[in-house]
């Protein structure tokens, strides 16, 4: 018997890709659904109408995608559900409203009184590994508030996740609960589990020696006005030899930044120019910290290695739970590598989505694969 189920379709609409959805899980009894949907879909509908399809107690937790990772590997314009069998799996979900008034304490109390919640299921079947994932909006800037936050609450519990996207148009992203879907949002799954797991995180960059200095920032905002004493944008193109009418989503991908923090290194990717040639990043940003230009390496076995590691500790995974960031599609579809990646992926079973933002034990990352792999039952189906 299965403990974790994938279904996807491609239909237009909500109604239509739910009905899919629930017809490919039909006889699986789910503890949590996670679903992850390009934004061409109607959130709102999507969410009701999932909701419908399962009602409680199952929990339900997803999000807006900058695209979707389905049986196949990489796709867009479609809908992933990933089904947690209750004989497995407890969940306890809360959604934490309101980010642009970020309140501290009221989040810190929600994820306290889920905890809470958690722990009561968790102790009642047993089961003895628990995780967290989170999603947010991710045109919120508040990823690392909200990360923090949680992990501080959740303590030695991990914390993974990613944030919503909308492809690349930035104008909307929306996160699930039950069944509405909101923006200015997060929403938090609290996992518990008899099934072995660990978490996953890799990138396939290294740091060269060209430094770049941020000396202007808005970091509320995330933006970088001046590097090294010149508009941003202007020396950015001038350090990675690509004229500045040539930035695009593309370029980004190829020339990433890095930061290094605590004797570890961090991509800090690049959105968009600006009219006033500023950068605007996915990720924090400030002024005086010193950025590095990042040399790729081979990214499929990068990804292979990295998912190798986790298979010798817990085995063959039943599924591999996957925030994979958009501006590693990118830079895949201009190298000509989707479609190797994608046959890694489909070989380790991995599925969830492409976001703006990924999160690796609370703290917001660019740039990056993260995420969880589940070990296969070590035990007989519950009943």
């Amino acid at each position: 018997m299965t403990s974790i189920r994938v279904a996807f379709s491609r239909a237009s609409s909500a109604a239509s890709a739910v009905a899919e959805i629930a017809g490919q899980m039909a006889g699986f009894r789910p503890a949590l659904v996670l679903c992850f949907a390009a934004d061409a879909q109607d959130p709102a509908q999507l969410a009701a109408a999932l909701r419908q399809a399962f009602p409680p107690p199952v929990a339900l937790a997803g999000c807006t995608t900058a695209g979707e990772i389905g049986p196949d590997g990489y796709t867009n314009d479609s809908v992933v559900a990933i089904g947690f069998a209750a004989a497995d799996f407890t969940a306890a979900t809360v959604l934490i409203p309101g980010l642009s008034a970020f309140d501290l304490a009221d989040c810190q109390r929600r994820v306290e009184d889920t905890l809470h919640r958690s722990t009561l299921q968790r102790e009642a079947l047993g089961f003895p590994n628990s995780l967290a994932f989170l999603l947010v909006d991710g045109l919120s800037l508040r990823e690392e508030p909200v990360g923090r936050a949680v992990q501080l609450v959740l303590g030695d519990i991990p914390v993974v996740g990613g944030s919503a996207g909308d492809s690349l148009h930035f104008r909307q992203t929306q996160v699930f609960h039950d069944g509405s879907a909101q923006s200015d949002a997060a929403v938090l799954a609290l996992i518990s589990t008899d099934l072995p797991f660990r978490v996953v995180k890799t990138q396939h960059f290294q740091r060269t020696d060209e430094r770049m200095v941020v000396t202007g920032a808005r970091p509320a905002e995330r933006v970088v006005t001046e590097i090294n004493g010149f508009p941003a944008a202007l020396e950015y193109a001038r350090i990675v030899g690509v004229p500045v009418a040539n930035l695009d989503p593309m370029a980004f991908a190829a020339y990433p930044v890095v930061v290094r923090i605590g004797g570890s290194e961090y991509v800090r990717s690049i959105q968009k120019v600006n009219p006033d040639h500023s950068l605007s990043f996915y990720c924090a940003i400030d002024e005086g910290i010193v950025l590095s230009r990042a040399q790729g390496l081979d990214a499929l076995a990068n990804l292979e290695s990295a998912l190798a590691r986790v298979e010798e500790e817990i085995g063959e995974p039943e599924a591999v739970l996957a925030c994979d960031c958009i501006l590693r599609n990118l830079e895949f579809r201009q190298k000509g590598l989707t479609e190797v990646i994608s046959a890694a992926l489909r070989r380790h079973r991995v599925v969830g989505f492409s976001t703006f933002g990924e999160l690796h034990k609370g703290i917001h990352v660019n740039q990056t694969f993260t995420g969880v792999a589940f070990g296969q039952p070590t035990q007989e189906a519950r009943p």
